[in-house]
């Protein structure tokens, strides 16, 4: 796990953190559900997946021109390099998305409980 961090960049610490503020947040939607909760937890979700896919692209950038960077012209690229930076670019999605899936169900829960104690 601790190499899987330092290979997605600062960007994937930086999701961990914002993930914490997204985790406390739906927790604390799940204990109280209001509609100003949720629309917060809405605007942070969307702002969440585009600092996610940013950082993804930041990634990419960085891995292609690393690979190109040193490269004589005409010769090959190196296929074994570029491809473990597209595992190690893709981090911040997988990071992000798995955090952002756990903040839903909690939301998912959130909503479901103010339902029944609405119905109650």
């Amino acid at each position: 796990m601790p190499y899987y961090l330092i290979a997605g960049g600062y960007t994937t610490w930086l999701l961990l953190l914002l993930g914490v503020v997204l985790i406390v947040a739906a927790v604390r939607f799940l204990r109280g559900a209001t509609p100003r909760r949720l629309a917060f937890l809405r605007a942070l979700s969307v702002a969440y997946v585009l600092f996610a896919l940013g950082g993804v692209a930041t990634n990419v950038t960085v891995v292609l021109w690393a690979v190109t960077r040193d490269r004589e012209p005409g010769t090959s690229l190196d296929v074994d390099v570029l491809i473990q930076g597209r595992g190690e670019a893709i981090t911040p999605i997988g990071v992000g998305f798995t955090i952002l899936a756990g903040v839903w169900v909690l939301i998912a829960l959130g909503v479901r409980k103010a339902h029944a104690d609405g119905e109650g």
